[in-house]
């Protein structure tokens, strides 16, 4: 009878070990790659209509991150934008935002035999998140190009949770299960989209809305924005 309490015991703190250390939080490798070394604020005051071009949930989470960066520069933004139907702007953003989400074959070799130092928890599974982003910026007045970018963002994001983690149960037999559950995680979390655009909104949004301001400004340097320095508005200042 003691043997089997103590086997019991044995089985009881595995199985609590297991509970609590078997998630890892998500993490980018990557994050501080995309940061603007100079910090860009519009020159001259104007109205940003942002049109965005993204089917994906989380990517719209993306752009709206935008938006409240590009405020931060000294824009007034209107997102959605739609001609005709919303306040009168100077510049309209077109932003397209196309995700890939992509697993790896590492989470195979991280879940077995990975899962005999708990591999996912401490490392977490390895998984691309790849974001490419075309900006188009126009004169809303005339449709005139101002300038047009891109900018690939390539993520390198590590995360698990108990839906995937729940395999290390093969601690308590043959391995199989994690041996199975290997083959299956190679591919992409679904549920870690929604973490990724939560965590990239900001620091992101900042990114793309700093390259904005930079690319209005120099325009600025080449001509006059319909609606800044509009040359109807100075007269009337001037004649005050």
């Amino acid at each position: 009878m003691g043997k089997g309490f103590g086997s019991i015991c044995i089985a009881t703190v595995m199985v609590v070990v297991f509970l609590s250390g078997c998630t890892h939080q998500l993490e980018i490798k990557n994050l501080r790659s995309f940061q603007n070394m100079d910090l860009n604020s519009l020159e001259k005051k104007c109205c940003v209509g942002i049109v965005s071009s993204a089917d994906d949930i989380y990517a719209r989470i993306l752009v709206k991150g935008v938006a409240k960066e590009l405020a931060k520069c000294g824009a007034d933004v209107c997102m959605p934008y739609m001609t005709g139907t919303s306040k009168k702007v100077d510049v309209v953003a077109k932003i397209s935002v196309r995700p890939e989400y992509k697993g790896s074959g590492w989470n195979f070799l991280i879940n077995f035999p990975g899962f005999l130092i708990f591999t996912p928890a401490w490392n977490g599974y390895v998984y691309k998140v790849n974001y490419d982003v075309d900006v188009l910026l126009t004169k809303a007045s005339n449709g005139e190009k101002i300038d047009a970018f891109d900018l690939p963002i390539h993520l390198n994001v590590r995360h698990a949770d108990f839906n995937r983690t729940w395999t290390e149960i093969s601690w308590l037999e043959v391995g199989a299960i994690a041996l199975i559950g290997g083959i299956v995680f190679i591919g992409y979390d679904d549920n870690v989209s929604q973490l990724v655009a939560d965590k990239i909104e900001i620091p992101i949004g900042d990114y793309i809305a700093q390259e904005i301001a930079s690319r209005i400004n120099s325009y600025g340097e080449l001509g006059y924005i319909p609606g800044i320095m509009d040359p109807a508005r100075i007269t009337a200042f001037i004649q005050k």
